[in-house]
């Protein structure tokens, strides 16, 4: 078989805009593992949420979660990558998001964090189906290397915020704005691509025979590093410019996409 694991993003890929799988993507799935190629998710969403997604699709093989900071198996069971910032650098990165009045959140041990509640807070908590820790100071909570810190904010802020990321860190993060108003912050040895890469390897599966599907700026590294990059038709175009393949859109376009490998197999 040409392909043996096949990673898939989730938001605007397998999941509309009501955050609900798209029953023709979940189908395509099925028949993809069927015919005995992994599937793995690769979100940005936190490890719970992951999960949940991955029985309903019916996966099995280990997800990649964080923007790539972790890949864990389904069902909470082994960790088998974990690069969390370290102490001193998250506690830098909270500062500087001060500076810029940007409210933040902490992922530590896949739970949320956060300081003088935002309206949004508790429907983001909801939508991961995590508890909402609120404490008086995060440097309070930042004695363990967290996973993520994330900044939400208005347009203007969050750019500005990333701008000033950027300026100030340098090469030594990876800031991703996952859309206008909300921005994710993780290690630079984390990423997409470079987790799907060790997946890969721990599964003994050769680079071109990896597919990589998915609509964002955060997946712009795995569908370079796969042997095969899909990209969803209402990708913004700086990521239809790194695509092997552009399908027309999430649901139906994913499975029309994951039938042509099939039967080119």
């Amino acid at each position: 078989m040409k392909y043996r694991l096949i990673a898939i993003d989730l938001d605007g890929t397998v999941i509309n805009q009501e955050g609900k799988v798209i029953p023709s993507a979940r189908a395509a799935v099925q028949n993809a593992i069927a015919a005995g190629i992994k599937v793995t998710l690769a979100t940005g969403r936190m490890y719970r949420p992951s999960n949940r997604f991955a029985q309903e699709l019916g996966l099995s093989d280990p997800l990649i979660c964080y923007q790539g900071a972790l890949i864990r198996e389904p069902d909470d069971k082994a960790i088998l990558w974990h690069k969390p910032l370290s102490v001193p650098l998250a506690r830098e990165i909270t500062e500087q998001i001060r500076r810029i009045g940007t409210h933040q959140y902490l992922y530590i041990n896949d739970e949320l964090f956060v300081e003088n509640t935002h309206e949004k807070d508790a429907w983001y908590a909801e939508r991961n189906g995590v508890p909402l820790n609120v404490v008086s100071d995060l440097l309070s909570v930042l004695k363990q290397e967290p996973t993520e810190i994330a900044a939400r904010g208005d347009a203007a802020h969050i750019d500005r915020l990333i701008a000033h990321l950027n300026d100030y860190f340098g090469k030594s993060l990876i800031v991703t704005k996952v859309h206008s108003m909300f921005c994710e912050i993780v290690s630079p040895e984390s990423g997409k691509g470079n987790a799907l890469k060790h997946l890969a390897g721990l599964m003994g599966i050769e680079q071109s025979e990896t597919v990589a599907i998915g609509d964002g700026p955060n997946d712009i590294s795995m569908l370079k590093w796969a042997g095969l990059g899909i990209v969803i038709g209402s990708a913004p175009e700086e990521v239809k410019a790194v695509a092997d393949w552009v399908v027309d859109s999430c649901g139906d376009g994913f499975a029309q996409a994951i039938e042509e490998l099939l039967e080119g197999s």
